[in-house]
C-alpha cells in the first residue's frame, strides 16, 4: 500500500484514493469501495467512518475517522465549510477569466486558471459546498468541461482529469491546524491509458503482492486484452484474433512504461485457447514464484493454458488467510494447484484438497513446501469432486470450510457435463452435509450468465433442501486490478455461506 496512506494517527487515517474506486459500495453486489477495501485490512481499521466522499472517478485525498471525537469534530468542520477543498483539473479550454466564482442554487465554486500544462490547461477549484459533482457541473458550464468527464461534456481521456489535491482541516484532537497533500497524478503529465493503467495499480501492491491484473480490457481503455503482471513477467492475453493485430504496438509500449522481465503473449478467445508464447526477455524457469498476501505460489507459462493461479481469487484467500482456521478443517475441491488449501493451512488448518490431476495435485504440494508446510499433514484426493462429494458425506465426514469453485464448464468422470450457471444449485447441495454447524460453504463462479442474485437464491434452496439454515451469506466478488468497464456487473460472484 505504498502511496496510498498519507496519515494515519489514533484518531485519523488520510489516504490517496485512486481514480477508479468508490468511497463506498453502490450496493450489494459491486466491487468494495475504499472504505470495505481498507476495513478488511487491518484489524485498527475494522471501524472507519466516512466523513466526505469523493467520486469514484476523482483521484485524491479522502480522511476517514477513527474515533467518536474525530467524527463529531470533522463532521461539524464540514457542515459549517471550515474545511479547506483544494482540487486539480485539465482542460481542453482555457477558461476566460484568471480567478473567478461560480454558482448555482447553495452550490459555490472558486476557480483559479493556473497554467498551459502540454496541450491542455491545469486549473484550481476549491468548493465552498460540498454538493455532489459540484466542480465537473460549474467547469462545465463555465465553458471548460474537465477532461475524461463525459457525464459533463468532457473530451475522452483515460480518466477522469480531477483530483483532490489538498485538504486541510483543523484535528480533532490537538485542534491544531493540518494540511494533507496527495501528488499530482502522473497521468496529468502523460495522458495515456497505460500510464494510468500502471498508476491505477501501484499503491495498492507491494512486496507482499507482487502478482496483479495490469489491464483489465476495455475498462483500462486497451479493448479485447488483457494484461497479468507476475512479479514483474507479464502475460498479454489476446480476447479476440482480431486484436493480435495491436501485438507489436502494445509490446513495445509494455516495454518502455514497465520494463519488465519477459513479456508472453496467449490468444484466448471464448473458441480458442493456446498456450503462452516467449515474445521478449529472458524465458522463466519451469517454476517461477510470486508473492500474494505474504504467500507463496508457483507459476508456469509452459505448463497447461492456465499459468497456476487465478489472481481474481486473492480476495478470497486473503480472507481465508485471516479467518481463525487453527485446529479447523477445511475441504477444497476442484483445487487446482491447491492456492486455496495454502491459504487455510498458513492460517493453521488441516486441509483436503480434491482435483481430477494428479499433476495439478503434485503442484499444490509443491506450493505447501514453498511456504513452509509440510503436505504429508494435509490430504491430496485425485479423483472427481461430484464423486468425492457423495463419498465424503456417505462416510459422515465434515469440515468447517468447504470451498466450491468449479470450472464453468467441464466434464465429469462419468461424462456427464456440468454447466455452472444450470447445475450450481445440485453441486451445492452435495456439499452442504459436508459443513459442520456453523461452518462456512465458500460458493465461487466465474459464470458471466450466472447473476448473483439467482445464484445467492440456489445456494439457499440447495442449503434448505438439506434441512440447513444460513446465519449469514456474504458476497465477495473482484479485486480493484480487475476493473469493470461502466455498465458491466464483475464476472467473479462468490458467497461466504455461514450454515447453521
Amino acid at each position: 500500500m505504498n502511496g496510498l496512506i498519507l496519515f494515519e494517527d489514533d484518531h485519523l487515517l488520510v489516504v490517496n484514493k485512486p481514480s477508479g474506486i468508490n468511497t463506498h459500495k453502490p450496493d450489494r453486489f459491486t466491487p468494495d469501495g475504499i472504505h470495505e477495501w481498507l476495513t478488511k485490512r487491518e484489524p485498527r481499521w475494522r471501524n472507519l467512518s466516512i466523513l466526505q466522499r469523493l467520486d469514484k472517478d476523482t483521484s485524491g485525498v479522502i480522511v476517514f475517522g477513527k474515533t467518536q471525537r474525530a467524527n463529531q469534530s470533522l463532521t461539524q468542520q464540514f457542515e459549517k465549510h471550515t474545511i479547506e477543498k483544494t482540487y486539480l483539473l485539465l482542460s481542453t479550454v482555457r477558461p476566460t477569466r484568471q480567478k473567478f466564482w461560480a454558482k448555482s442554487p447553495n452550490c459555490v465554486t472558486e476557480f483559479e486558471f493556473i497554467d498551459s500544462h502540454g496541450e491542455y490547461f491545469l486549473t484550481q477549484a476549491r468548493p465552498l459546498t460540498g454538493k455532489t459533482h459540484q466542480i465537473r457541473r460549474h467547469a462545465s458550464e463555465s465553458g471548460f468541461p474537465i477532461l475524461g468527464d463525459a457525464l459533463y461534456e468532457g473530451e475522452t481521456a483515460p480518466r477522469l482529469m480531477l483530483h483532490a489535491y489538498k485538504l486541510g482541516f483543523e484535528h480533532p484532537a490537538t485542534a491544531e491546524r493540518v494540511l494533507f497533500e496527495a501528488s499530482v497524478p502522473r497521468a496529468f503529465d502523460e495522458v495515456d491509458a497505460l500510464v494510468a493503467a500502471a498508476e491505477f495499480r501501484e499503491p495498492l501492491f507491494n512486496e507482499s503482492t507482487n502478482a496483479f491484473r495490469l489491464i483489465s480490457g476495455a475498462a483500462d481503455g486497451f479493448e479485447e486484452v488483457i494484461v497479468d503482471s507476475y512479479a514483474g513477467t507479464l502475460l498479454v492475453q489476446w480476447q479476440t484474433e482480431a486484436a493480435v493485430a495491436q501485438e507489436m504496438g502494445l509490446i513495445e509500449r509494455l516495454q518502455k512504461e514497465c520494463e519488465p522481465s519477459a513479456i508472453y503473449a496467449q490468444l484466448a478467445t471464448k473458441q480458442k485457447r493456446l498456450a503462452p508464447r516467449l515474445v521478449c526477455g529472458s524465458k522463466l524457469g519451469e517454476r517461477a514464484s510470486i508473492r500474494e498476501n505474504s504467500l507463496t505460489f508457483l507459476i508456469n507459462f509452459g505448463e497447461g493454458l492456465a499459468t497456476g493461479i487465478f489472481l481474481d481469487q486473492r480476495e478470497n484467500r486473503r480472507r481465508l488467510l485471516a479467518l481463525p482456521l487453527q485446529g479447523k478443517t477445511v475441504l477444497n475441491t476442484f483445487a487446482y494447484t491447491c492456492a486455496f488449501s495454502v491459504a487455510a493451512a498458513k492460517a493453521g488448518a488441516v486441509t483436503t484438497s480434491v482435483d481430477l490431476s494428479k499433476n495439478y495435485l503434485e503442484w499444490g504440494k509443491d506450493n505447501f513446501r514453498a511456504n513452509g508446510l509440510d503436505p504429508a499433514a494435509h490430504d491430496f484426493i485425485f479423483g472427481d469432486a461430484f464423486e468425492w462429494l457423495k463419498r465424503l458425506a456417505k462416510r459422515g465426514q465434515c469440515w468447517d470450510v468447504v470451498i466450491l469453485d468449479p470450472p464453468t464448464f467441464s466434464t465429469t468422470k462419468k461424462g456427464r457435463v456440468f454447466q455452472a450457471a444450470r447445475d450450481y444449485e445440485e453441486l451445492a447441495a452435495l456439499a452442504v452435509p459436508l459443513v459442520a454447524p456453523g461452518g462456512w460453504l465458500l460458493c465461487s463462479t466465474n459464470q458471466r450468465t450466472l447473476e448473483a442474485e439467482p445464484f445467492e437464491k440456489s445456494i439457499q434452496i440447495a442449503a434448505q433442501n438439506c434441512e440447513r439454515f444460513t446465519e449469514s451469506l456474504e458476497f465477495e466478488t473482484l479485486p480493484f486490478d480487475f476493473r469493470v468497464a461502466p455498465k458491466e456487473r464483475p464476472y467473479l460472484k462468490t458467497f461466504w455461506a455461514r450454515l447453521g
